[in-house]
C-alpha cells in the first residue's frame, strides 16, 4: 500500500468510503500535486480541504474534534 496521502487515507478509511473511491481520490491529489496535508475534495468550491482546517474546526466543535481524533487514531 502506498502511503502519499495519509490523511486522504485516514480519512476515507474512517467514512468507509470503497476502495475505487480511495484510489480516485489520491490519483486526483498526485495529477493536480495537492498538499500532503489534504484529506478531502468540496466539489461544490472546486479545492481541496486541508486536513489543518478540520482541526482549527475542531477547536470550537466536540463533534469534530472527535472525528479528529479518531482520524488522527487511524493513522498510526
Amino acid at each position: 500500500m502506498a502511503s502519499d496521502y495519509a490523511f486522504i487515507r485516514a480519512y476515507c478509511k474512517y467514512i468507509e468510503a470503497r476502495e475505487p473511491y480511495l484510489d480516485d481520490l489520491v490519483r486526483r491529489a498526485r495529477r493536480e500535486n495537492a498538499h500532503k496535508d489534504v484529506y478531502a475534495y468540496d466539489d461544490d468550491a472546486k479545492r481541496w480541504i486541508l486536513f489543518s482546517e478540520l482541526e482549527a474546526k475542531a477547536e470550537g466543535d466536540a463533534a469534530v474534534a472527535e472525528q479528529v481524533k479518531t482520524i488522527r487514531a487511524i493513522m498510526r
